[in-house]
């Protein structure tokens, strides 16, 4: 195993940090492999940054919500009573039982199943059984605890840090773009949840680059997106963007109707990688995301969903073969991301030179770095 004590690796990432960016490598190996590090990195990373929970349009109605389980403990995106969402931690004030169902659900009351203690959708406590006289308990005190939530495209983001800048002016470049293609009223056609035998960097990095399509999807990807063609443009501090131009003789069916997606766009894949936990690849009328969440150092859970036009009629069959082509995607991708994770535990593993062709990477690092080493 690769073996980093943390100030030595924190004195890599600072060089990493410093390199110029033509002349950029990958991050240092103990950022991958190392227990230390990853927490770090919920500390200086995934709090206080916009995480990503999942599709706004998935819980429509009044009380419905979806859970998620990140680096940051259990929440829960819910449907309020004035239409807005409302991203609320699981952990039931009494003793830390978890409210709500694992994925989702929908529910008029937040009831813990422990002991019956339940919650308005807003998380103010609401009753609390046979706690009459206990004198530690005051009912005011017992709220669930809320986060800052913003909905952007569609995709529902929460915050543990009440002074962070609106998401929306982070990703103000992208505004244009999202809107082309329709990202705030794309439907949710399927789910595909995995989990990773490699670090959440990782898989988050393979997402952001398509150099390794030559070799990874040789059969699934390359043909129609060569390697050769990529194009990296500067990114900023939230996120990195990159396009694949379609070969010559490939595009994307614009959908009935249409007038917004232009004609590059039907032409190119492009992919959005969203700091730090959250990919959206754009291919023509249907966009898919990515959400990446540790699972310990050397684990990703992933969630994967495809969008595609309200009303275009979900045609069974064709939903059919677009999943079996993006499983076959993903079987390449966790098993690539697998060998690399074990590459990045040997003894040999070293720091390596970065292509032009991802220049995705290269700024990735330079953001979490930024993050990791940033005073305290």
């Amino acid at each position: 195993m690769h073996i980093d004590a943390l100030p030595n690796l924190l004195t890599q990432l600072a060089a990493h940090q410093g390199a110029d960016s033509a002349n950029t490598t990958s991050l240092p190996p103990g950022c991958y492999v190392s227990e230390d590090f990853l927490a770090l990195e919920v500390e200086r990373v995934f709090a206080g940054a916009w995480l990503c929970i999942g599709r706004e349009a998935d819980i429509p109605q009044v009380g419905d919500y979806a859970t998620y389980d990140g680096p940051l403990g259990p929440v829960m995106a819910i449907r309020q009573k004035d239409g807005s969402v409302k991203t609320l931690s699981r952990v039931c004030r009494h003793r830390a039982a978890l409210v709500g169902a694992a994925g989702g659900g929908s529910s008029r009351l937040l009831v813990c199943p422990y002991h019956k203690w339940t919650y308005e959708l807003d998380g103010q406590l609401r009753g609390a059984p046979g706690m009459e006289g206990a004198t530690s308990f005051t009912k005011e005190d017992c709220s669930l605890p809320g986060y800052r939530t913003e909905v952007w495209a569609g995709f529902v983001f929460f915050n543990s840090d009440a002074d962070a800048a609106p998401l929306s002016d982070q990703l103000q470049a992208n505004a244009a773009r999202a809107a082309r293609h329709g990202l705030a009223t794309l439907e949710t056609r399927f789910v595909i949840d995995e989990t990773w035998a490699a670090n959440w960097k990782v898989a988050f990095e393979n997402s952001c680059e398509t150099y390794h399509h030559m070799g990874v999807h040789r059969q699934t990807l390359e043909p129609a997106f060569p390697t050769l063609g990529v194009v990296c443009e500067p990114g900023e501090a939230a996120f990195n963007l990159h396009s694949a131009p379609a070969a010559d003789g490939f595009r994307f069916e614009r959908p009935a109707g249409d007038a917004l997606l232009s004609e590059d766009d039907l032409q190119r894949l492009t992919i959005l990688g969203i700091y730090p936990n959250l990919v959206l690849a754009f291919s023509g009328p249907n966009v898919t995301w990515f959400r990446f969440t540790p699972d310990g150092v050397g684990a990703t859970d992933l969630r994967v969903g495809w969008l595609g036009p309200a009303g275009d009629g979900a045609d069974p069959e064709r939903l059919v073969q677009e999943r079996a082509i993006l499983e076959a995607i993903l079987a390449e991708d966790r098993a690539s991301c697998a060998g690399v994770q074990v590459g990045l535990a040997s003894r040999d593993a070293a720091a390596g030179p970065l292509s032009p062709l991802e220049a995705t990477i290269g700024e990735f690092g330079r953001y979490l770095a930024a993050k990791v080493l940033a005073p305290t």
